[in-house]
């Protein structure tokens, strides 16, 4: 049987591994077995001597990867003295906003016992453009795009607002317009990252 692959089933390995590690073990050994279960969303990263350095990048988009693997560094940087600090692994899901994304990840450093490396397994999940520009958007086009997102057709929006199928297709053209999308499922990722990177 194949082994499961993803961030639950190569962080669990990894995590057994530390476990079971002492002060004397290395990083590779820690990571080298839950190599096979990374998919190409994930990057795994280590910091040591003041300096992080990407082991496995990202591989999902290419036009992704400098973005995804600076996202894994920066959280290295900056969770590792807790990781150190407490002798123990830090797990966490996050969100962030970085040169124009929004990113949403999932990640779990490891810290070497007695102080030196610490390891870093981050699932990029998401990676959402933030617009730009946000369009005026009035109570109905909120109204329209929530039930987009929601996953509601044009016809069954009009129904829900009374108004034509035709009304609520200039709506949504408009609002595709103003948010730069080519598409209804890319202005619905534009609209979603646009309120979150605006809250944070």
């Amino acid at each position: 049987m194949k082994p499961r692959k993803g961030f639950t089933h190569a962080s669990r390995e990894m995590w057994d591994a530390w476990i079971s590690s002492d002060a004397d073990t290395l990083a590779e050994q820690i990571y080298r077995p839950a190599l096979r279960l990374f998919t190409a969303s994930m990057v795994l990263a280590v910091q040591e001597r003041g300096t992080c350095l990407i082991l496995r990048g990202y591989e999902a988009l290419a036009e992704h990867a400098l973005i995804a693997n600076d996202i894994a560094c920066g959280r290295l940087v900056l969770r590792h003295h807790e990781a150190q600090m407490n002798e123990r692994p830090v797990s966490a899901k996050e969100m962030i906003a970085k040169e124009g994304k929004l990113a949403a990840f999932e990640s779990l450093l490891l810290p070497q016992k007695g102080g030196g490396w610490c390891l870093a397994v981050i699932d990029i999940q998401l990676l959402l453009p933030i617009p730009r520009t946000r369009p005026d958007i009035d109570d109905v086009d909120r109204v329209v795009l929530q039930l987009l997102c929601e996953g509601f057709s044009g016809k069954e929006i009009g129904q829900h607002l009374r108004l034509s199928h035709r009304t609520v297709e200039h709506r949504v053209e408009r609002l595709k317009k103003g948010f730069g999308a080519r598409s209804i499922a890319q202005l619905v990722a534009l609209s979603i990252a646009g309120g979150l990177g605006s809250s944070g």
